[in-house]
């Protein structure tokens, strides 16, 4: 395949990056959910709230994205 490197080598996904891809995904959406239950149930509007934790959810599910990709050698 295209997207996997060859089958005869066996190779060990790197540690921390299989642990920082995992802390990045929870930690990514735990803020998704800190802003959607902000903008259900919050009193008023917080503009700088709503952006930090859409920029901060937005980053950390990219890099553990990114993160689970490298440790299946899809770059």
């Amino acid at each position: 395949m295209i997207f996997f490197t060859d089958l005869t080598e066996y190779e060990i996904p790197s540690i921390p990056l299989w642990v920082l891809a995992w802390l990045f995904l929870v930690i990514g959406i735990i803020s998704l959910l800190i802003l959607l239950v902000y903008t259900r149930y919050g009193r008023d509007f917080s503009l700088k709230l709503s952006i930090l934790t859409i920029v901060l959810s937005s980053v950390l599910l990219g890099f553990s994205i990114h993160f689970f990709l490298l440790n299946l050698s899809v770059y």
